[in-house]
C-alpha cells in the first residue's frame, strides 16, 4: 500500500483509467467516414459506312487496251460518318496495295505518260504473274456535305496538325492521298476541321492500265485494288 491509500484502491483506479482509454480510442475511430463517387465520361460514338464495299470493272477484254495507258472510271461511292454529338474528325487513307504502287517515273516508262499527280495520289492495284505491277487506281473527292448541307471546303493533312484547303466541286475532284488525312472545315476561311454530327464525301474511282503487250499474254490479270477508310477523332 502507499501511504494512507489501500492496495486494492489503487489497482481499481488503474483499471477505469484503461477502460476509459479504450473507450477514447474507439471513439476516435468512428469520427470519419469516406464516401467516393465513380462514373465514366463516354467519348462521342460515330459509325463509318460506305455506299458500296466494292467496285468491280468486270472484265475487261485485252483487245481494248491499245493505248499505252488506258483509264476507266467507276461509279461513285458514298463515305458516310454520322455522330451522336458534334465533334471534330477526320479520314485517314491506308493503301493495303501499296508496295504494287506505281511511281510517276514509273508510269512514265511503262506508259509513255507523265502524271502531274504526286506519288502519294497513285494507289495499288497488285501485280501480275511476273511479279509485275498492273497500274495505277486513283481516288478523287467530287462532292461533300457537312451536317446535311452541301460543302466544298476540304482539307487535307499529312500529320493532323497543318490542313491545306481545296475547292472541290463535281468539275473539280481533288485526288486523295494515301496514308493522310482529309476533313471538312466550316467555311472557305476556314483551315480547321469542323465538329459535325454527319459528314459525307463522294468518291469516285478510276484506273489506269497499261498497253495489252504489258502484261503476261494468255492468261487473266486479276486487278486488285484495296483501301481502307479510318475515322480519326481530333
Amino acid at each position: 500500500m502507499r501511504e494512507g491509500v489501500p492496495v486494492h484502491k489503487i489497482l481499481l483506479s488503474s483499471s477505469v483509467a484503461l477502460a476509459l482509454g479504450t473507450l477514447s480510442s474507439i471513439s476516435h475511430a468512428a469520427d470519419s467516414a469516406t464516401f467516393s463517387v465513380t462514373g465514366t465520361i463516354s467519348p462521342t460514338s460515330c459509325d463509318v459506312s460506305l455506299s458500296a464495299e466494292k467496285f468491280d470493272f468486270g472484265s475487261i477484254s485485252a483487245a481494248t487496251l491499245t493505248a499505252m495507258h488506258n483509264e476507266k472510271t467507276g461509279s461513285a461511292v458514298n463515305l458516310n460518318v454520322n455522330c451522336d454529338a458534334a465533334t471534330a474528325l477526320a479520314i485517314q487513307t491506308t493503301d493495303n496495295r501499296a508496295s504494287s504502287a506505281m511511281t510517276g517515273a514509273e508510269m512514265e516508262a511503262a506508259m509513255a505518260t507523265i502524271t502531274s499527280l504526286d506519288d502519294t495520289s497513285l494507289f495499288g492495284l497488285g501485280t501480275d504473274s511476273d511479279s509485275n505491277k498492273i497500274g495505277v487506281m486513283l481516288l478523287v473527292v467530287s462532292n461533300a456535305a457537312l451536317n446535311g448541307a452541301v460543302s466544298s471546303n476540304l482539307l487535307t493533312s499529312d500529320d493532323k496538325a497543318a490542313w491545306s484547303t481545296h475547292a472541290i466541286s463535281l468539275t473539280s475532284p481533288f485526288p486523295v492521298a494515301k496514308n493522310s488525312y482529309f476533313a471538312l472545315a466550316s467555311d472557305a476561311g476556314s483551315t480547321v476541321p469542323a465538329a459535325a454530327t454527319s459528314v459525307s464525301y463522294t468518291l469516285r474511282p478510276g484506273i489506269i492500265l497499261k498497253r495489252a503487250d504489258k502484261y503476261p499474254g494468255g492468261e487473266t490479270v486479276n486487278i486488285d485494288g484495296n483501301v481502307t477508310f479510318s475515322l480519326v477523332y481530333l
